[in-house]
């Protein structure tokens, strides 16, 4: 899975490379789990960053394609016998999103799907009792399914220098869980991304 990933990346790299624009991302990504097995999730602040390239058909609309490392999941707090526990799902995804991207006047809007490759999954487990804190960490990457499939849709403002400031909303459409230690649960990777991001000549 490792290589094949590798060779996604390295494919897209390559084609970025032939863009009429391209540059580099980074930023904050608030994700979260829907569906019926993730009713009380709370978002998890993580990242994320990478590389972003623009084939425009002209000077209003364009398609914008972006290898991203994502780190996704979400939180679950719950208390029991004056026992507090956090669970924190940590998913690291290579994120490919092909976007419709339209501009004018410098705000743009994008829209499209987007596939995502998991490389990398934790589970985090905080109890604390009285004054006393354990923190457990398990290796979950065989668990979850490992590509997922969603769509992206954003809005944000580019200056005439090339730097922008975005906010997208990632919405997955595919279960989690089709296959590992909790298959049959609906849960669904959900996220808000706030990045900044620098393309010359855009």
């Amino acid at each position: 899975m490792k290589k094949f990933i590798l060779g996604v990346g390295l494919s897209l790299l390559a084609g970025a490379a032939s863009a009429q624009s391209m540059g580099v991302k980074a930023g904050l990504n608030l994700g979260t789990l829907r569906g019926e097995h993730a009713n009380n999730y709370d978002y998890r602040p993580g990242y994320t960053a990478g590389i972003t390239a623009r084939h425009g058909f002209n000077e209003l609309i364009g398609i914008q394609t972006e290898v991203l490392y994502t780190s996704k999941g979400s939180r679950y707090t719950f208390n029991t016998n004056d026992i507090e526990t956090e669970d924190r799902l940590r998913l690291n995804y290579l994120d490919i999103p092909v976007l419709l991207h339209l501009q004018v006047s410098g705000l743009f809007f994008e829209l499209g799907p987007q596939a995502s490759f998991l490389v990398k999954a934790k589970r985090i487990r905080e109890v604390s009792r009285a004054n006393t804190t354990t923190t457990t960490e398990t290796d979950i990457t065989d668990d979850p399914y490992p590509i997922d499939f969603g769509y992206a849709a954003g809005l944000g403002y580019r200056a005439p220098s090339g730097i922008g400031l975005g906010l997208r909303y990632n919405g997955g459409l595919k279960n989690i869980d089709d296959e590992g230690a909790y298959e049959g649960r609906e849960r669904r990777n959900t996220s808000f991304q706030l990045t900044l991001s620098y393309v010359p000549g855009f």
